[in-house]
């Protein structure tokens, strides 16, 4: 029994649910999804390329990598145009979003960096377990965003405060589930690190389209409760 409810004003998951749900068929949904659109899934992934190369244009390469994959995910109807709708829609929601990850991001790995070289050089015992708390921040606050963009894009309004907090919440509520992808996405980034033409074909927008769905459908079942 759900004790969740979703708050469609705000968009906030304000209440807990300790069922782990249909992970089976909602992973095997987004499998389907992205063979059914493979070449929008392709397609996207190429695009996101070509934006990401003039690095300023990172943000806006996000923007409509998870707009399109958010629209898959949802079964619109699609076409290449629609990439660059979701920069003209979500361009600033994407600057903040990617504002922020880079401070953080930058900062814990500078950090650990740091307290890593400190080790070569002192070989103090007691600096090298410390650098494995900012490491352990840093995957901590890849796994939470990787849901982050995603919960955006159900919001009236973009926060991504508020798509932080849900975010949060999904591994509170649904922990395996949360997990389960996290875990598929972060195979299929792995493969692609150790075989490169990955990155060519679908990594990134499978990466999108895994998080839409299972944003989609957590966001549905709890508006059902």
């Amino acid at each position: 029994m759900s004790h969740y409810t979703w708050d469609k004003n705000t968009r906030y998951i304000t209440q807990r649910d300790d069922t782990v749900g249909n992970l089976s068929k909602d992973l095997i949904e987004g499998f389907l999804t992205a063979w059914d659109g493979f070449w929008t899934v392709w397609m996207s992934q190429l695009l996101w390329i070509g934006l990401c190369l003039p690095v300023v244009t990172i943000p806006a390469a996000f923007a409509g990598m998870y707009y399109i994959m958010h629209q898959l995910a949802n079964g619109e109807s699609l076409e290449w145009r629609t990439f660059f709708e979701g920069i003209k829609l979500y361009f600033w929601p994407a600057m903040r979003w990617a504002g922020i990850n880079l401070l953080v991001i930058a900062s814990l790995g500078l950090y650990t960096l740091f307290l890593i070289s400190s080790v070569n050089i002192s070989g103090q015992d007691w600096v090298q377990a410390a650098s494995g708390i900012p490491f352990g921040l840093l995957v901590i606050w890849l796994a939470v965003n990787a849901f982050t963009f995603p919960f955006m894009l159900v919001q009236e309004n973009p926060s991504y405060r508020m798509a932080l907090r849900n975010s949060l919440i999904l591994y509170l509520k649904w922990p395996v589930y949360a997990l389960a992808f996290i875990l598929v996405n972060a195979v299929v980034i792995g493969l692609s690190v150790w075989l490169v033409i990955p990155w060519l074909i679908l990594t990134t927008s499978f990466t999108a389209l895994m998080a839409c769905v299972c944003v989609k459908n957590k966001a549905h079942q709890t508006q059902k409760a």
